[in-house]
């Protein structure tokens, strides 16, 4: 079992949506960050549309959202979060900055994964502070659903810090692929 509880979503677009109702339906603390407050509205009516359907897939009773918070502060949203699940566009400028403000802002061993489908970590991770910490955490979509994750380290990605993203993806019923290329 997993002992990461509170878990920070960067990005509420479809994948980060997708993270975000999955960690819900596993009694995660959700921190949800978009730079658009507009864009909460959306997340919350996307949290409701899919529930059913989680509901029955993970056998839960009710919709929990006193464990959904939403910020447009990455800052407040990464302070106390355990694990960090990045869903921004698949651009290495955009990641790389990111990565660096992630690495700034979050605790220094909460876990830093990388929503991309093809970016190489270690240049994703190349500006972030203590990037033994970071993965790619690619899952397959919808993310609600379907169970496969694949997690990839970069160059400096400890094993201790893989092992520990492997045990948070199973806690929220994913099956992990470790990919070593």
């Amino acid at each position: 079992m997993s002992s990461i509880k509170k878990v920070a979503v960067i990005g509420t677009g479809v994948i980060g949506a997708g993270w975000i109702i999955r960690c819900l339906a596993h009694n995660k603390i959700v921190y949800a960050f978009d730079k658009d407050f507009k864009l909460k509205k959306n997340l919350i009516l996307e949290i409701k549309r899919t529930w059913p359907f989680v509901k029955k897939l993970f056998n839960k009773k009710k919709l929990n959202l006193n464990n959904f918070h939403f910020f447009t502060s990455i800052e407040e949203t990464l302070k106390d979060a355990d694990f960090i699940q990045e869903c921004a566009s698949e651009n290495y400028s955009l990641k790389t900055k990111l990565m660096n403000v992630i690495g700034r802002y979050s605790k220094p061993k909460s876990i830093i994964s990388s929503s991309s489908s093809g970016l190489l970590p270690t240049r994703i991770y190349s500006k972030c502070k203590n990037p033994e910490r970071g993965i790619i955490g690619h899952p397959f979509n919808p993310a609600y659903l379907l169970p496969a994750v694949e997690i990839v380290p970069g160059k400096k990605t400890l094993a201790k810090n893989l092992n520990l993203a492997k045990k948070f993806y199973k806690s929220i019923s994913m099956n992990p692929i470790m990919v070593k290329k």
